[in-house]
């Protein structure tokens, strides 16, 4: 009962984070469930479903099925469906279920593959963790298997020639909708970089293998960053972390991908690089806390201090999350948020705080009458404010500078 939710939603499932990953690949989807999280992810964490279909399936697992261990039924149904569609490739996705009852979805991947002859992999997901590592698991995944070995064809400092860069960890959950990742490839490319892959739209597993010739990767959220590290591991692609919060968090990305470019091979950028600033607290006022998926987080924490600091007085930003949190990127007073209990007490500790996150966080005692600035996280709130989330780059300025306006009156 310790993560007993009173004031929040139950946030997006790891399932969810790694079928919407595939969404744009034409791969035959299949969700190992009874229904409930199939629909769970078609209605409330997946945006693109209200004017796009996709070939995802439920397994419609029966009591029988799971307890006497029947896999064949499964099979049977999903080569069945691989023969009418003849998808490039097929994904069997985990529930709670499945996980409970140990079913070998790595192993049913094979036997599917071997049966049809269309390369498929099983996502050990479980319905017990969030988004993000799903997302994790299934860009992994598909880097793993499709991506080729060998040294990247880099166009950076050839003239005339525009850097290819991958974007990883791009889902709906973080970026609200596809007008939302548009613009975040707008940024890219405002830049003077060309997107070589990005799970936000329709891509082919040729996309994928070419991710391996980019002459770098943009990890704009923290799903992207274990298919980044097998980049770089496997073919030599260099990667930054970063995500275009404001104008200055534009500018910032661009030089994190140069600096990270630069360095060749080995040429991993520091790990927060996303609207770094050298800004330092100049208020012995209570703190602003950023709660969201971490990378951007951090690029907002950075557009933040430099907005302050340019009205010359720099409160204490702290990050927190509800999600997966790389220990590298975080600075003294950032939290790994456990349950919604965690941050209501954080509001008790310091009042006065102020706060970034989705408009639900409201509901958290100690919240309510806090200035915030709202940033609809769809992973949290699901489509209820979907319209009102600020585009990435330059148009959050606005709302960037109307929060410092409010927390310093």
């Amino acid at each position: 009962m310790a993560k007993l939710s009173l004031y929040l939603p139950p946030f997006a499932g790891d399932y969810s984070g790694a079928c919407s990953t595939l969404f744009g690949l034409d791969c035959l989807v299949i969700v190992i469930d009874a229904g409930c999280c199939t629909r769970t992810y078609v209605e409330y964490d997946e945006l693109r479903w209200s004017h796009r279909r996709k070939s995802t399936f439920s397994a419609q697992l029966r009591t029988l099925d799971a307890v006497l261990g029947d896999d064949e039924r499964i099979l049977e149904q999903t080569i069945e469906a691989a023969e009418a569609l003849r998808p490039a490739c097929i994904a069997l996705v985990g529930t709670p279920v499945p996980a409970i009852v140990g079913m070998d979805l790595a192993g049913m991947a094979h036997e599917v593959e071997v049966r049809c002859g269309v390369p498929s992999f099983g996502l050990p997901t479980t319905g017990f963790e969030t988004y993000e590592r799903g997302a994790s698991l299934a860009l992994a995944a598909l880097c793993g298997r499709f991506a080729l070995e060998g040294a990247p064809a880099a166009s950076f400092g050839v003239p005339g020639a525009r850097p290819r860069v991958n974007l990883l960890g791009v889902t709906p959950h973080d970026c609200m909708g596809e007008e939302h990742a548009a613009a975040l490839e707008a940024c890219v490319r405002e830049q003077g970089f060309e997107v070589a892959w990005s799970t936000a739209g329709s891509y082919a597993l040729e996309d994928v293998a070419a991710a391996s010739r980019a002459d770098a990767s943009l990890v704009v959220a923290w799903s992207g960053l274990t298919a980044a590290r097998l980049l770089h591991d496997r073919c030599g692609v260099p990667f930054a972390t970063g995500f275009p919060a404001g104008s200055v968090g534009v500018d910032a990305l661009g030089a994190a991908l140069r600096a990270a470019m630069a360095g060749g091979r080995a040429g991993v950028s520091p790990p927060v690089s996303c609207a770094a600033s050298d800004a330092v607290p100049t208020m012995a006022a209570a703190p602003v806390l950023v709660v969201g998926e971490q990378v951007a987080a951090n690029a907002l924490r950075g557009a933040l201090r430099a907005r302050f600091a340019h009205v010359g007085a720099v409160p204490p930003v702290h990050v927190a999350s509800f999600f997966a949190m790389e220990p590298a990127w975080m600075e003294p007073g950032d939290r790994r948020l456990e349950t919604e209990a965690d941050l209501a007490r954080y509001a008790e500790e310091h009042p006065g705080l102020r706060c970034v996150g989705d408009p639900l966080l409201r509901r958290v005692p100690g919240l309510a009458a806090a200035p915030l600035l709202e940033l609809p996280h769809e992973a949290v709130s699901s489509t209820l404010y979907a319209q009102d989330a600020p585009l990435p780059g330059a148009a959050m300025d606005g709302e960037i500078d109307a929060f410092v306006e409010r927390c310093t009156k």
